[in-house]
């Protein structure tokens, strides 16, 4: 089911709430728009996101080092829930823009449906999403960034300050993780 356009979904997106910890910081998220899409004339319906709380807190987060380390183990919030049975999706196709990577490409599909056609549970999803940014931070603190602001390297962002917050569907069957950094 279907919640918004792209361009309420974005501007839904920046209303974010605010986080407990002081040394969190959220990833400025840029949604994936295809070169030849005409925001004025089409219209990309959009699915509710999927969030990743620990249990007890709301909108904070979960490591993405914790999901790596313990797997499906890691206790999440509503941990075995199906999520995006809902959308009928066989796989998603999941993408990372990370500000002054523009030039490193990452788009990888995800299967959401088991073989036999059983959903993907929420923390199931999250270890395939943790699983990709493991891989797209290796891959990238070899990369020259446009801007250092956001530089991956083992200076600056490393894996283990990653927190996967939600799974934001921003355009037909591509999604994108809202992701905050603890600087600490």
């Amino acid at each position: 089911m279907a919640y918004s356009s792209n361009a309420t979904r974005h501007s839904a997106s920046q209303q974010y709430a605010a986080f407990n910890s002081p040394t969190r910081r959220r990833l400025p998220f840029e949604p994936f728009t295809p070169a030849r899409w005409n925001a004025a004339t089409g219209r990309s319906e959009v699915h509710r996101p999927v969030s990743f709380d620990y249990p007890g807190q709301a909108r904070q987060g979960v490591s993405m080092r914790d999901l790596r380390l313990k797997g499906t183990a890691t206790p999440i919030q509503g941990a075995n829930d199906f999520v995006l049975s809902h959308t009928g999706l066989q796989r998603v196709v999941f993408r990372i823009i990370w500000p002054g990577y523009g030039h490193v490409e990452w788009c990888r599909a995800i299967p959401v449906t088991s073989p036999n056609g059983a959903p993907i549970t929420r923390v199931a999803l999250a270890v395939q999403i943790a699983s990709n940014f493991a891989r797209f931070v290796e891959k990238s603190q070899y990369e020259t960034p446009s801007t250092r602001d956001w530089m991956v390297s083992p200076t600056c962002v490393r894996f283990e300050h990653l927190l996967l917050v939600s799974l934001q569907n921003t355009f037909e069957d591509v999604w994108q993780a809202d992701v905050a950094l603890d600087l600490c």
